[in-house]
């Protein structure tokens, strides 16, 4: 969104209101000159469908077999850090059926809309990935260690607290050990500073159709963002 700043460093002609389509490939970059910076202020995000999605039939029964392409994960990479977007890709099936005959299509259903602030002063890369179903999951007691973990029926509980409740810790993922989720997602951190759950990027989430696969395949965003003159920590003339 456009906060009151930006606003007035546009009518003062000191920045510029821009998009970028990123998407169409599994990997856009969008370019920053030296002498200005950027505030990305919105992402939409448009569904996609993957190729290996489609419709099957059991005992006269459409079904959706769901594969790789249920969700796909936007991630936001510059030297000012790394965000990431999970997006959930909506479907419609239209067709006929009857007669012994049954034709349907799947194609993609909606958009997502994301307002951010985020600020890069150099290129930002846009990369898309697929996310899937695990191989496996990984339940135990909170460790105690944890600090911000409450005894039912507010949360789960730790080791020592009375009723703690083993939960889903670790989740296992096609083509890699056990991917933890973490990552490091502020400058000259030193040290992971949060956990979330997210896709490793790889052959087994590489989306990878896009050479066959028509539009409805292609991953795409809508990128709105603020061009502003001048460098963060000096925007004076």
């Amino acid at each position: 969104m456009i906060t009151p700043k930006l606003e007035a460093l546009i009518w003062e002609g000191r920045a510029f209101y821009k998009t970028y389509i990123a998407g169409g490939v599994e990997r856009s970059t969008l370019k920053i000159d030296n002498d200005r910076f950027i505030i990305i202020t919105d992402i939409t995000y448009f569904s996609c469908l993957p190729a290996e999605e489609s419709p099957e039939f059991e005992n006269n029964t459409h079904t959706v077999i769901y594969r790789n392409g249920q969700q796909t994960q936007l991630t936001v990479l510059g030297e000012k850090g790394i965000n990431r977007f999970m997006f959930r890709n909506g479907y419609s099936a239209i067709g006929t059926a009857g007669g012994g005959t049954r034709d349907y299509r799947l194609l993609p259903l909606g958009s997502t809309l994301i307002n951010t602030y985020i600020l890069h002063t150099t290129e930002v890369t846009f990369t898309f990935s697929f996310g899937g179903n695990a191989l496996a999951n990984f339940s135990s007691i909170v460790p105690a260690e944890s600090e911000a973990a409450y005894p039912p029926p507010t949360d789960y509980g730790r080791v020592g607290q009375p009723g703690a409740i083993p939960v889903t810790t670790t989740r296992q993922f096609p083509g890699t050990a056990v991917f933890e989720n973490t990552y490091i997602n502020r400058p000259n951190a030193t040290a992971d500073s949060s956990k979330e759950y997210s896709y490793p990027v790889d052959a087994t989430t590489q989306i990878g159709n896009l050479l066959t696969n028509q539009s409805p395949g292609m991953p795409f965003a809508q990128v709105s963002y603020i061009e502003v003159l001048g460098q963060p920590n000096n925007m004076q003339y």
